[in-house]
C-alpha cells in the first residue's frame, strides 16, 4: 500500500522551530532567505528556443541555532560553517507573481497584467500563539504544486498565507495573485555550498527557469527540508520564504539581449552549478528581413547598374 505523499505547512515561517528530526534534531533553529541576486529580464519561453532568466536568480540560506527559546534572555547565534550542514533534502522552491498593483476591486493599473485562471485562495484561520510559540496548522487547502510534475510533495496553503504587510511600492499582494503555472523549468532546486564574502555560504541557485508569459514578475521563494519535523506536527515545516527582486519576459522581438555574466554566476559556475556564462555583452541579431529593408550604397549602385543596362538594350 502506498504512503501518503508529504505535505508542507507554512506555520513556521521564518520563526524559530523546535525539530523532532532532521539535522537540528533535539534543538531550535530559525532559518532566513536572502535573494542576493535577482533576474533583470528574460525571453519568453518557447519550446524550441527556452531561454532562461538572465542573471540566474540566487538566495542564500542563513541558519540560525536560538538558545533559551521563549524566555526573556532568547539569542541567537548564526552556524558558522555551513560544510557541515546536511544538504540531502533541502530544497527551495519558487512561486510567480506579476509585478503589476492591483486596484481594490482586482482590476489591474495597467493592460500589461497577464490573464491567467485564478488559484482559490485557501480558507484563512486566525492565528492564537501561546507562549510565543506557533500552534500546529489548520490545513485548509492540500494540491499538487501546479509547476512541477516530479515532485510528489503536497503543498498546503494553511492558514498563514502571504504575510499580511508584503508590499510591492506601496500595493498589497494577495495570494490569489500567483500565476506560477506560467514557470517553466526547475521550479524545486537543492542547496550549493560555495565561497561568498569570504566565507562558506549555503545558496540555491535558479539557472534553470523560464516564464511563458510576457509582462512584469517577481519570485517567492521559499524553503524546507524534507527529512525535518517538528513536535506534534507530521508535516514539513517550511522554514522561511522572502520576495525577490522584480524582473521583466520581453517577447523574441523586443528582447533587447544579455548583459555580461556577474561574479556570482561565474562563481556558481566554477562550483559546478550548470548555466551558461558570458564575458561580454550579447545583443539581440537581428532578422535577414529586417537588415535587406535598409538599403545599401552596394545595392543601391547594383539597381542602378540593371536600370542602365535594361535602357541601353531598349
Amino acid at each position: 500500500m502506498l504512503k501518503p505523499a508529504p505535505r508542507t505547512t507554512l506555520s513556521y515561517i521564518n520563526v524559530p522551530i523546535h525539530f523532532t528530526a532532521g539535522h537540528f534534531r533535539g534543538g531550535c533553529a530559525r532559518a532566513e532567505l536572502v535573494e542576493i541576486q535577482k533576474a533583470d529580464l528574460g525571453r519568453k519561453y518557447a519550446r524550441v528556443d527556452r531561454r532562461p532568466l538572465d542573471p540566474p536568480p540566487v538566495v542564500q540560506l542563513r541558519l540560525y541555532h536560538i538558545h533559551n527559546e521563549g524566555t526573556e534572555h532568547e539569542s541567537e547565534q548564526e552556524v558558522q560553517d555551513y560544510d557541515n550542514i546536511q544538504c540531502l533534502g533541502l530544497l527551495c522552491n519558487v512561486d510567480l507573481f506579476p509585478a503589476v498593483p492591483t486596484q481594490p476591486d482586482g482590476s489591474s493599473e495597467s493592460g500589461s497584467l497577464p490573464r491567467l485562471p485564478r488559484q482559490p485562495s485557501p480558507v484563512v484561520q486566525p492565528i492564537r500563539p501561546s507562549n510565543n510559540y506557533p500552534p500546529p496548522s489548520i490545513l485548509s487547502t492540500d494540491r499538487f504544486h501546479p509547476s512541477t510534475s516530479s515532485s510528489r510533495i503536497l503543498v498546503s496553503d494553511a492558514k498563514l498565507p502571504l504575510p499580511p504587510n508584503v508590499y510591492l511600492d506601496s500595493f498589497q499582494i494577495s495570494e490569489n495573485m500567483k500565476c506560477t503555472p506560467a514557470l517553466s523549468g526547475a521550479t524545486f532546486v537543492q542547496p550549493a555550498c560555495i565561497d561568498y564574502e569570504g566565507k562558506k555560504a549555503l545558496v540555491f541557485p535558479f539557472s534553470d527557469l523560464a516564464v511563458k508569459i510576457e509582462g512584469d514578475f517577481f519570485l517567492r521563494y521559499r524553503i524546507f527540508d524534507l527529512f525535518a519535523r517538528t513536535a506534534g506536527l507530521a508535516d514539513i515545516p517550511v522554514q522561511a520564504e522572502c520576495h525577490g527582486g522584480p524582473f521583466r519576459i520581453y517577447s523574441t522581438k523586443e528582447f533587447p539581449g544579455l548583459q555580461p555574466s556577474t561574479e556570482l554566476s561565474k562563481q556558481l559556475s566554477r562550483y559546478g552549478v550548470r548555466l551558461n556564462t558570458r564575458e561580454t555583452e550579447r545583443k539581440r541579431k537581428k532578422k535577414a528581413s529586417e537588415s535587406s529593408a535598409i538599403p545599401t550604397r552596394a545595392s543601391k549602385r547594383k539597381a542602378t547598374r540593371i536600370l542602365r543596362s535594361e535602357s541601353e538594350c531598349d
